[in-house]
């Protein structure tokens, strides 16, 4: 008796470290490189004729928890400059942008994290 008791114990254990895994790693949101590279996939920030060129390094403010929209809601600092028509560049200007990031599957039907901008 004391051994079946021991046996499913253990299972049990197994089982709920099983699912705590399944479900953290659902819930875990993408990191900081992976942010930043989503970001930058976006193409805001490709330079040229009428686009945003980054001036300094992305720095990660803030990240939310996982919303119900699924995606997370990310506060970045960006230092950038616009470049205007006639060729004029505009001063760095440092704004903080909320961007939703998010699973999507790019043209190979690879996973991929993708931003969208929001709000600031």
């Amino acid at each position: 008796m004391k051994n079946r008791i021991k046996v499913l114990s253990i299972l049990l254990m197994i089982s709920m470290l099983i699912l705590n895994m399944l479900g953290c790693s659902k819930l875990s949101g993408p990191s900081d490189d992976e942010i930043i590279k989503a970001i930058i996939d976006t193409g805001l920030f490709a330079g040229g004729v009428e686009k945003f060129t980054l001036k300094s390094p992305i720095v990660i403010v803030d990240k939310d928890m996982f919303s119900s929209n699924g995606a997370w809601t990310v506060k970045v600092k960006l230092t950038y400059t616009y470049m205007m028509a006639g060729s004029h560049e505009t001063k760095p200007t440092e704004k903080i942008q909320t961007f939703r990031i998010s699973k999507s599957k790019d043209s190979s039907g690879n996973t991929v994290w993708k931003a969208v901008p929001g709000s600031h």
